[in-house]
């Protein structure tokens, strides 16, 4: 007797049902992890000029801090994120909120900049456990016809996250100084973890790609599609886990000029985007800004690059990626190249929104075209080094930033310099192809 008579795919199931409260709550949970990851990259640029007041030191001497956290971002998501598909998407979320929160809660009992380093390191490895396994998580609750926007709103909400930021910390810092703003940040992540750890539920799919049945099966099944007999619902046969391959094969014949021109577009992109994030707080008050005025207007890089994410995501599922891209990049490059024309005040604050669009908007773009451009036997990999490459020009980018800052260069000349890396990008645009995308 076939044992798979009368089976229904996991899959099939999720896909021809409206969504859930339990497949809701668990999308929400994880744009909720995803903000609080937002705010634990941004916090740390916010709070260096108070504390290089406070502590009577340059704002460069926090160049290594700021470049710490992404450092811990980038090993964890290629040690240990990957371990969610062992050991679940849930557990590793959890560890992930507690490394973040308790890292957080260190970090507001720094006394040097060294311990900054150690502590912002240690966040930034919590939140490169959390992004890719609630990605997954959610994923995997989703139906696929609206997969992808769910996908692009929870990434979206790092940007909001970092956005948010920019109201929180002045008002915290006025009123309790800077290590109220990781205070904030370390409880808001322990509460989270709590209520996942009472609510949300492990991925139903990945329980049942194991090859034990686990008793945990039934009891979601019930939540997310009550009076299927959990007995009848199986894995999707088609669905295998991509095999890791080499990089090596990214580079060969094939696709070695779809791979360089999206590493180089990724590393330029996010360079540009890192450097404004980690000093823009400490650029905008060298030009004579306000502390608080400089903190709301540095994350208008973020609340932009939500907007222009997701009208680029539109665009790339209309089949318009490169036009899209090309005028996003010269956006951003003329606004930047504008800084030098424009008086600072309001002129700024409206460029820093644009840049945001055509800076951080198309990253998510960049992200989707690392699943695209590659067939499914190599994605996995094309992503996964798609990500090295990120990392590597984001950790350099505070570093940099901060060499040029010491190097006496104004405000105005650093952020006009900072147009070639757009220019760049919308160069490197002209150089895809329609037909490399799978």
């Amino acid at each position: 007797m076939n044992s798979n008579k009368n089976s229904i795919d996991a899959s099939q199931l999720i896909d021809e049902r409206p969504m859930s409260r339990t497949q809701i709550l668990v999308a929400a949970l994880c744009a909720v992890a995803i903000l609080i990851d937002g705010y634990g990259l941004q916090v740390m640029a916010l709070t260096v000029p108070t504390l290089a007041h406070e502590w009577g030191m340059s704002p460069t001497r926090f160049s290594v801090a700021l470049s710490a956290v992404l450092f811990g971002l980038g090993a964890s998501a290629a040690l240990v994120a990957p371990l969610g598909d062992r050991l679940g998407r849930r557990p590793m979320v959890l560890v992930a909120m507690l490394i973040i929160g308790m890292a957080t809660l260190a970090t507001a009992t720094a006394t040097s900049p060294t311990q900054f380093v150690i502590w912002r390191f240690l966040t930034g490895f919590g939140i490169g456990i959390s992004v890719p396994n609630c990605n997954a998580w959610t994923a995997e609750y989703s139906p696929a016809r609206r997969r992808s926007t769910i996908l692009v709103l929870i990434n979206a909400a790092v940007g909001v996250g970092a956005f948010s930021a920019g109201y929180i910390v002045p008002p915290v810092l006025e009123h309790w100084g800077w290590r109220g703003t990781f205070v904030i940040g370390g409880a808001v992540s322990l509460l989270l973890a709590v209520v996942m750890f009472l609510t949300a539920p492990e991925s139903v799919k990945l329980l049942l790609s194991r090859e034990r049945r686990d008793a945990r099966i039934a009891a979601i099944l019930k939540r997310i599609a009550p009076g299927v007999d959990p007995e009848r619902v199986r894995h999707g046969t088609g669905e295998r886990r991509a095999v890791r391959r080499s990089v090596l094969e990214l580079l060969g014949t094939v696709y070695r000029a779809r791979t360089l021109v999206l590493w180089s577009l990724i590393a330029v992109n996010l360079f540009t985007l890192y450097v404004l994030i980690s000093w823009l707080p400490t650029l905008l008050q060298a030009a004579g800004w306000q502390l608080a005025q400089a903190v709301r207007a540095a994350v208008l890089i973020q609340a932009g690059g939500v907007i222009g994410g997701i009208v680029l995501s539109f665009s790339l599922d209309r089949g318009q990626t490169r036009p899209a891209l090309f005028g996003a990049f010269l956006i951003a490059a003329a606004c930047l190249a504008l800084f030098g024309a424009v008086p600072s005040g309001a002129g700024w604050s409206a460029m820093l929104l644009l840049i945001g669009c055509g800076v951080s908007g198309p990253q998510l773009s960049l992200n989707a075209l690392a699943t695209a451009y590659y067939p499914p036997a190599i994605k996995a990999t094309g992503m996964a080094w798609a990500g090295v490459v990120g990392t590597v020009g984001s950790i350099i980018a505070p570093l940099a930033g901060g060499q040029i800052i010491e190097a006496g260069f104004t405000p105005v000349t650093i952020l006009v310099a900072l147009s070639l890396g757009p220019v760049v990008c919308a160069g490197g645009v002209l150089l895809m192809r329609r037909e490399w995308q799978e």
